[in-house]
């Protein structure tokens, strides 16, 4: 077979790699020993080989998938060249067939590894979720007290390490919901080589000192459409793991940047339950000298908590394959045990180039409408955000679901000035109550909440549009500031009233 242990004649050189290419359908020759195609003749010699004969080996629709060589101590008659293409059509037939069960086998185990990732998204996020509620809470109760409490006292302190503790466990979230594919997103144009290049002087205090970094970083890279911030958590995971890879030995890690054209084929070799459309991508590869990875445990890599490491490790590179995939991105693994590890990392490239980012103007004078629709789910981010718009001045409907929402909006939808609506619900999602309160009163402006993608829910919500994002967990001074915005612009719904007050 072209994979098996032959694979290395050169398919142009030789006349059996004519034969094994296709280009030729067979040879015979009975003069051995002073036949030119047959190259070594000691050997033939010392067997007493007089004729030697080959056969094309293809697939039923013509493919050519080997070769079948005969040798043989006696002269191949005229008459029995017909038994030789019978005897390659069944070795075609045998192949072939092994071949397409091969291929179905690993198509399975492809899609088995695929839907097992899904349900671990699916399990990481609903966890992410529940957390980032519970965080909500805990980072608004914080806030409320550090405003209650002199700032000389030794409880401020202790509220301010709540904070920092909450905010580590928040980017905990953040890397569930990127293994999730639904991650917080600020997308823009990228060069992944810019990028990299400014992480290099992080890598050099984050590995050991017995490991060299090298880059190759391709200069005029295309832009690809990417949040910044999580493409550069998947660089130095991939960096840390290498890193780690290698241990305490001497060893060596090379940074490659590039682009690419990749057509339907490649791409699906690389994920054939998830093929990306063919085009320009734009690569990034990590090489390592480590010890590289065992086969048995290359398809448990990207598990979220599997690690080889010691405990407490384990979301790196589900996080990398979460992130990776939410940009329609492919990872491609190659390793040997004992001889290192390759990941390749592939990102659509971008039709659009960088823009400048423009200078920041003064948000409009502050003007609200006095009444925010408050609707959640969960009792304790209620209670807590109703405490802090109530702080700012303003009077609060609180809704724990969607129908309810609907039914105290259609009763004070002239008073409402704002509406602050949670994303995942029970019974009517935040989608469907955003599409009901809409058919209300078009003009009301809808603060959405969620720790999901804000890039998803713009693409989600964009039919009606959203007056504003808020990701969960957020602080007091985040929600301040994103209903300031809104209502700073908003247009006063019929019968609504100055606020109550101007915020802290």
């Amino acid at each position: 077979r072209l994979d098996g242990e032959q694979r290395r004649i050169p398919l142009g050189a030789y006349r059996l790699g004519r034969v094994a290419a296709g280009t030729e359908s067979g040879f015979v020759t009975n003069d051995v020993l002073n036949d030119p195609i047959v190259r070594d003749r000691t050997w033939a010699e010392s067997l007493g080989l007089v004729s030697f004969a080959g056969r094309k080996l293809a697939t039923p629709d013509g493919q050519p998938i080997g070769v079948l060589a005969f040798f043989g101590q006696k002269p191949v008659l005229t008459a029995e060249e017909g038994l030789l293409d019978d005897i390659a059509a069944t070795a075609s037939q045998v192949i072939a067939a092994a071949l397409a069960e091969q291929q179905q086998r690993e198509f399975e185990r492809r899609m088995q590894e695929t839907q097992k990732l899904e349900s671990l998204g699916v399990l990481a996020g609903g966890i992410a979720h529940d957390f980032n509620n519970l965080l909500t809470a805990i980072l608004g109760h914080a806030s409320l007290a550090r405003m209650d409490v002199a700032p000389d006292s030794r409880a401020g302190s202790s509220l301010q390490e709540i904070e920092t503790a909450s905010g580590r466990a928040a980017e905990l979230c953040r890397q569930m919901l990127a293994y999730a594919g639904k991650g917080r997103f600020a997308v823009e144009p990228v060069n992944l080589s810019r990028l990299i290049q400014e992480l290099v002087h992080l890598f050099g205090v984050s590995i050991s000192k017995r490991t060299r970094l090298r880059t190759q970083l391709a200069p005029d890279l295309p832009f690809i459409e990417a949040d910044a911030a999580q493409i550069r958590q998947v660089v130095m995971n991939l960096v840390l793991n290498a890193a780690e890879a290698i241990g305490d030995a001497e060893g060596d890690i090379a940074l490659v940047t590039g682009a690419m054209q990749c057509d339907e084929a490649f791409l699906r070799r690389i994920s054939p339950a998830d093929p990306r459309p063919p085009g320009s991508y734009v690569y990034l590869e990590v090489t390592d000298t480590g010890g590289g990875i065992d086969p048995d445990l290359r398809p448990r890599i990207f598990e979220p908590f599997y690690t080889t490491k010691f405990a407490g490790r384990g979301l790196g590179l589900a996080a990398v394959q979460g992130i990776v995939r939410k940009h329609n991105g492919l990872i491609r693994v190659e390793s040997e045990r004992g001889r290192g590890t390759t990941f390749q990392v592939f990102f659509p490239a971008s039709k659009e180039a960088a823009k400048p980012a423009g200078a920041g103007t003064e948000p409009p004078p502050w003007r609200s409408h006095g009444t925010i629709l408050l609707v959640d789910d969960e009792d304790s981010v209620r209670l807590v955000a109703a405490k802090m718009l109530e702080r700012f001045g303003f009077a609060v409907l609180r809704a724990a679901d969607g129908n309810e929402a609907v039914d105290l909006f259609r009763k004070h939808a002239a008073e409402i000035g704002c509406v602050l609506l949670d994303l995942t619900m029970p019974g009517l999602s935040g989608e469907e109550t955003f599409e009901e309160l809409r058919r209300i009163r078009a003009d009301v402006p809808v603060i959405l909440a969620s720790g999901y993608s804000e890039h998803e829910l713009h693409q989600r919500f964009r039919a009606g549009g959203l007056a504003g994002f808020l990701h969960k967990p957020y602080e007091m001074k985040e929600l301040y500031a994103r209903v300031r915005a809104v209502l700073s612009v908003a247009t006063p719904g019929p019968g609504s009233g100055p606020a109550a007050a101007s915020g802290p």
